[in-house]
């Protein structure tokens, strides 16, 4: 099971913001991508890819989004593989946490300072070996960055693309559970 990486910028266009996403940026909420804002996507192995410039509409099955997590479905699926389930986090002190030591493991991403966001999360499939991760790293929120990582036997670099859309532009399906 190799395990890639890649890094997602988001470049907020500041001129086009609205009222609405600059007061929830102020107060540290998380927005969603919109038409004006560039998302990038840099592969491990040097490619560079605006996801406007390579987006292929994959057409992936996926389950109900859980009320607890309103971003991620419960479960994807893509034609022909294992599905992937949502791994939930586990709540300390009120607090829930991930573990991405796993996932994360290549030297070069372990010491690189973690930080919460909604967009944080790990799927894997029935076996809890996990396949697909992101996590928010340190970053200002005009360019946040945060890291992927993803097991190539799974994913293709278009299902990649295709995800990273979907999470922050918000294009999961809509019905909760």
């Amino acid at each position: 099971m190799p395990i890639k990486y890649a890094e997602v910028t988001i470049v907020r266009n500041l001129a086009e913001e609205t009222w609405f996403c600059y007061c929830k940026r102020l107060i540290g909420e998380e927005n969603i991508v919109n038409d004006n804002d560039t998302l990038i996507i840099l592969f491990d192995d040097g490619a560079i890819i605006d996801i406007k410039d390579e987006y292929i509409d994959k057409q992936f099955e996926t389950g109900p989004k859980s009320f607890q997590q309103n971003i991620y479905p419960l479960y994807l699926n893509k034609q022909g593989e294992t599905t992937m389930f949502f791994k939930h986090p586990r709540e300390e002190n009120g607090l829930k946490k991930l573990d991405f030591s796993s996932i994360f493991k290549n030297k070069k991403y372990v010491g690189l300072t973690k930080v919460a966001s909604a967009y944080n999360v790990i799927y894997n499939i029935y076996n809890d070996d996990e396949i697909f991760a992101i996590v928010k790293v340190k970053s200002n929120e005009i360019a946040p960055r945060y890291l992927i990582a993803y097991d190539d036997t799974y994913f293709e670099r278009s299902d990649i693309i295709y995800f990273v859309s979907c999470i922050f532009k918000d294009t999961f399906a809509s019905y909760i559970i």
